[in-house]
């Protein structure tokens, strides 16, 4: 959704560069020449701005390096911005040489538009993440409401074992029968598969291995790497590993 969203954007501000632009020339091929050579440069800068240094260091909160670094593209971008600028306006100057000064003033605000627009679609970005957490948590909230009233209901020990959800640390699967973890030391052995007890259990549960499914209520600590729960070390696999870590982080 956010990838159309950009598309969009970019391509609304293109054709408006395009035709503002034109009109204050009086020809638009001259505008759609300039546009279509310096709005890459922008866009890369503001796919920069926004996939690298907002999501993994602004929202990290690290700050130091992502003033430094947002610096850094500053000026790398500006450096690639004037270069092509160079080339543009050598080959108008020896294409169309008395028009070499009139395109110098209506251009040279052009960078500062471009970059205007850099900001624009990055706030609008943020606006969008921010609305989208904020229905996560309400979703997660009403999830949670649901999670502390149900039930798990398997086959063990010849016996239908009703387990609510909230006692359960995690699940491990063991082959040929699953252990269902739950507090204060309590283990159900059952053969049903893990997939198909994973179809019964809330989005509260979360599959981070092919082997194990932790309880997110019950998480006591995380790297990319590992989940600790209940005193136990759980392994995430690579697999999960980046749908893990974003729902963890949430």
């Amino acid at each position: 959704m956010k990838r159309h969203f950009n598309s969009f954007y970019w391509f609304t501000v293109t054709v408006l560069l395009i035709l503002i632009y034109g009109s204050r020339l009086n020809g638009f091929v001259v505008s759609f020449y300039f546009v279509s050579f310096l709005v890459p440069v922008v866009i890369a800068t503001s796919v920069y701005f926004n996939n690298v240094l907002v999501s993994e260091y602004l929202l990290k909160k690290r700050y130091a390096r992502f003033i430094f670094l947002t610096i850094a593209g500053i000026i790398i971008s500006l450096d690639l911005l004037w270069f092509i600028f160079f080339i543009a306006f050598y080959f108008m100057a020896r294409f169309q040489p008395d028009n070499i000064v009139i395109l110098i003033n209506e251009f040279s605000s052009f960078p500062l538009v471009l970059y205007l627009s850099v900001i624009v679609n990055g706030f609008l970005n943020l606006s969008k993440d921010y609305l989208g957490i904020l229905e996560d948590n309400k979703t997660l909230e009403a999830r949670k409401n649901d999670f502390s009233e149900g039930n798990l209901q398997v086959r063990a020990n010849r016996q239908n074992r009703i387990i609510s959800f909230k006692s359960i640390n995690y699940i491990e699967s063991m082959s040929d029968y699953v252990l269902i973890r739950a507090k204060d030391n309590e283990t159900v052995i059952t053969r049903e598969t893990i997939s198909r007890i994973e179809q019964d259990l809330p989005s509260a549960f979360l599959r981070i291995h092919r082997s194990f499914i932790v309880n997110l209520e019950n998480v006591e600590s995380f790297t990319r790497e590992f989940i600790m729960i209940a005193g136990m070390e759980l392994p995430i696999s690579r697999t999960y590993r980046k749908k893990v870590y974003e729902i963890l982080k949430l």
